[in-house]
């Protein structure tokens, strides 16, 4: 039964957290990664997504919705404590400059509503476990 377990765990072996105030869109990404063999908590909001972040040592990719409130706080917290990659998702109104995003740690800004494709594509270019760079990049939109 143990190595049952451990076997599932393997097999799932990225973590993954989506940090999103909208049930639907992140239950949708949520089972998105979950097909592509990644392990995946979602979180609400700031207290969950801390405690998350604290409960998974290896997580790789935090995945934030610029519009929650408590944004800033839960990203800050993944770069001090993580290796994981930071991805921002953001609707019509742009939250913040790339560059300032980027000084905060996060490494790509996706335009809402995302394609899973850029998703995955931000992952391979980017890579998982990589600190976050502190220069500027161009911010690539999923709207045509």
């Amino acid at each position: 039964m143990l190595s049952e377990i451990e076997a599932e765990i393997r097999r799932y072996s990225r973590t993954v957290i989506i940090a999103d105030k909208h049930p639907i869109a992140r239950a949708a990404l949520a089972y998105l990664l979950t097909c592509d063999r990644y392990r995946v908590f979602q979180a609400d909001s700031f207290k969950p997504a801390v405690s998350q972040i604290n409960y998974n040592e290896d997580l790789a990719l935090l995945i934030a919705d610029l519009e929650m409130l408590e944004w800033r706080s839960i990203v800050r917290h993944a770069v001090k404590t993580t290796h994981a990659l930071v991805l921002g998702m953001e609707g019509n109104h742009s939250v913040s400059k790339m560059y300032d995003l980027h000084q905060r740690g996060i490494r790509l800004c996706l335009q809402k509503p995302i394609n899973y494709e850029d998703v995955r594509k931000a992952i391979s270019e980017i890579g998982l476990h990589d600190r976050a760079a502190k220069v500027q990049l161009a911010a690539r939109s999923s709207v045509a």
